[in-house]
C-alpha cells in the first residue's frame, strides 16, 4: 500500500538530485571555471531530446541568476521529496501497528 509513496518519492529525489547537479554545472560553467561535467566524456544529444530536457532546466530565467534560482528550486524539491519519503515510513509503521496482534 505504500510502495507506490516510496517509489514517488524515490523518483522525485532522483530526479531533483539530476536536475541539481545539471543546475550546478551551468553555474560553474557560466561563472567561468571548468567543471566535472564539461571535463567528461561527451556524447551527441539530438535536438528533439535537447528539447524535451530543456523543459526541466532553466525554470527562471536564463543565465547566472536563473542557473542559481534553479539551484535553490531544486534543493527544495529535493527536500519535498524526502519529506514524503518520511510521511511513507511513518504509515507504514502505523500500518504495521494497526495489524499487530495485541
Amino acid at each position: 500500500m505504500v510502495k507506490p509513496i516510496f517509489d514517488s518519492a524515490l523518483s522525485g529525489i532522483t530526479a531533483a538530485s539530476n536536475r541539481f547537479d545539471r543546475s550546478a554545472a551551468r553555474v560553474t560553467r557560466l561563472a567561468g571555471a571548468p567543471s566535472a561535467a564539461e571535463t567528461a566524456d561527451s556524447v551527441n544529444i539530438s535536438a528533439e531530446a535537447r528539447a524535451a530536457g530543456g523543459t526541466l532546466d532553466a525554470v527562471t530565467t536564463p543565465g547566472l541568476e536563473g542557473a542559481l534560482g534553479d539551484l535553490r528550486l531544486q534543493k527544495y524539491a529535493f527536500v519535498a521529496s524526502l519529506k514524503v519519503l518520511e510521511t511513507g515510513d511513518q504509515t507504514s509503521k502505523e500500518l504495521g501497528d494497526l495489524v499487530k496482534p495485541k
